[in-house]
């Protein structure tokens, strides 16, 4: 019995070996990580929070005709959100110069081929 058992582990163990070290020997020079752009979160959260903007505009709306709110209520929150959608767009605005002036700044890479 206890053969059998020996057996089953040297198979596993094989499996293992062949199946691991492809894997695992293409992680050696690669990073697991990249780190984070403070820019590029700030832009994606600015993306998000406009389309909710967008959305909360729309509701409101159709709460004002629904009758849900008032016209005082509905003006006031309507002020809000349009002046908080302003703020978003032109930070947004802000972040897409900041990215083409980075993107100008920096040089492209170019690959040289050897013709020998």
């Amino acid at each position: 019995m206890s053969g059998v058992h020996i057996l089953e582990f040297i198979v596993v163990a094989a499996v293992l070996i062949a199946v691991g070290i492809p894997l695992f020997s293409k992680l050696s020079g690669k990073r697991l990580y990249s780190p984070l752009d403070p820019a590029g979160e700030e832009y994606k959260h600015l993306l998000v929070r406009k389309e909710e903007v967008l959305l909360s505009i729309k509701e409101l709306e159709f709460d004002f005709n629904t009758d849900k709110i008032s016209k005082t209520d509905y003006d006031n929150l309507l002020a809000k959100l349009e002046e908080e959608a302003f703020q978003i767009l032109k930070r947004i605005d802000e972040l897409e110069e900041q990215f083409k002036a980075d993107k100008k700044k920096k040089p492209k890479k170019s690959k040289q081929v050897d013709a020998a």
